[in-house]
């Protein structure tokens, strides 16, 4: 019986994969193999857009105070080649990425090449478990030091690094994010959407 050999999948058949796909779907390349990434939807509810953007001002505000750091802020899923041997392309909610490299690629207008320092998620209803480890993994193996899964329903975020340990921190919290943030300090209450008193 013959042994059918398909070829790992390219930035260019990812690419178009992605223009081809039905609305909604969320794409990532992940070992060669072109693959749906966690909540399948183009469109987020009001709760996660406004985490999102309350999240990317707080790290904007902590970048803006340290102009001796080259770094960059992206969200709204940033498209990322985490690796290229194996090739591993995904979107992220949002990101810090640190070196004149990532700054560059923000400017110009392409994708970001290599891992971010911190990879943030923010969790929707559709996400699963299993969905939220893979994609934990995933983003460890490709050498992010900080992977934030970030809960707007509970109103915390838990902090995953490379060595196993995870920090949970919430509503009641001042999240710190050191090393790699020195000095970011914001209660995480701050980073979720407020009701008028």
């Amino acid at each position: 019986m013959a042994t059918v050999v398909t070829k790992p999948a390219t930035l260019e058949d990812f690419l178009r994969a992605e223009a081809e796909a039905p609305e909604g779907t969320r794409l990532a390349l992940i070992d060669g193999e072109i693959v749906e990434w966690g909540a399948s939807m183009t469109t987020r509810n009001a709760r996660h857009s406004s985490t999102m953007m309350r999240i990317g001002q707080r790290l904007n505000n902590w970048l803006d105070a340290h102009p001796e750091i080259v770094a960059i802020v992206t969200g709204g899923e940033a498209r990322c080649r985490l690796t290229s041997d194996p090739e591993r392309i995904v979107g992220l909610d949002a990101a810090v990425f640190v070196g004149p490299e990532h700054v560059r690629a923000g400017c110009e207008g392409k994708q970001f090449e290599g891992p971010p320092v911190i990879a943030i998620e923010i969790l929707s209803g559709s996400d699963t478990h299993d969905d939220t480890v893979e994609r934990i993994q995933v983003f460890l193996e490709a050498g992010v030091k900080q992977v934030w899964i970030v809960d707007a329903e509970l109103r915390r975020v838990t902090i995953n690094r490379p060595d196993g340990e995870a920090e949970i921190f919430t509503a009641r919290h001042e999240l710190t994010a050191g090393p790699e943030l020195p000095g970011f300090r914001v209660p995480v209450d701050s980073l979720f959407p407020q009701l008028p008193h």
